[in-house]
């Protein structure tokens, strides 16, 4: 009999490869970012890193049925590493977008 083709191993790829490619996306948009404080940095990657997570899977499957594609692992992992590159600047663009509403205050 064959041996199954999920072994230990893959199993564990699988199940982590979003969670490594958001973090590896994460790190890598800080060579965007300039003069940034130990801090700074911290708080970038975790935000790149935690927005990625968030929305790997409604953005993968957004983009699945506008492009139809299978949502596979391979389709999982690129998205979540583009929002972990992208998710320092998409954060300021949400906040202008959120601050351009007027404040209504009460008389």
């Amino acid at each position: 009999m064959a041996e199954p083709t999920s072994t230990a191993a893959g199993v564990l790829l699988v199940k982590y490869g979003v969670v490594m490619a958001a973090f590896i996306g994460s790190i890598l948009s800080l060579g965007f970012l300039r003069d940034l404080t130990r801090g700074q940095a911290a708080a970038a990657v975790a935000t790149g890193f935690f927005f990625s997570m968030y929305l790997s899977q409604p953005v993968t499957g957004w983009i699945a049925t506008r492009l139809d594609l299978v949502v596979d692992d391979n389709l999982l992992c690129g998205v979540a590493f583009v929002l972990g590159l992208t998710a320092m600047n998409i954060i300021p663009a949400i906040k202008a977008v959120i601050g351009s509403f007027p404040t209504t205050r009460g008389a």
